[in-house]
């Protein structure tokens, strides 16, 4: 996988990916994770693979624009982003008592909700990028 043959948007999309990813895999190490973040981390796998996929199976075909289906996975994260915030207050909530228990997750839960919303903000540019036109399944792309 070449990351120099990626546009601006699709590597800002690799980056909340991989934010999303590590980020959730961080919050394991205390509390088991934000509900949120589970949602975020499996849409980082579908979004690296729709960014990558060129690359990796050129021959097939994804099955709509990369465009939407980076809006789609991206605004689906973005609200998997937004659940982990509604977790991330009520932690704060303990973080007075717990603050040696409570700081490599607080940092994986932070860092998955950036790269869910970076996800979500890559997929929308992307999707303005190729003219804002919503193709999902088997019709003609231009």
């Amino acid at each position: 996988m070449n990351f120099g043959r990626l546009n601006q948007n699709e590597k800002l999309a690799a980056y909340g990916a991989i934010a999303a990813i590590i980020g959730t895999i961080l919050t394991l190490f205390g509390y088991g994770g934000a509900a949120g973040l589970w949602l975020t981390f499996l849409l980082a796998l579908a979004m690296l693979f729709v960014v990558f996929q060129p690359q990796i199976a050129a021959t097939t075909s994804l099955p709509g624009s990369k465009g939407s289906l980076m809006l789609i996975i991206g605004g689906i994260a973005a609200l998997g982003a937004l659940l982990g915030l509604l977790g991330l207050l009520s932690l704060l909530a303990f973080i007075g008592a717990y603050v040696g228990f409570i700081l490599l997750p607080l940092i994986g839960l932070v860092l998955g909700i950036v790269g869910g919303f970076l996800m979500g903000w890559a997929g929308w540019r992307e999707f303005q990028a190729e003219g804002g036109k919503f193709q999902i399944g088997s019709g003609p792309r231009p």
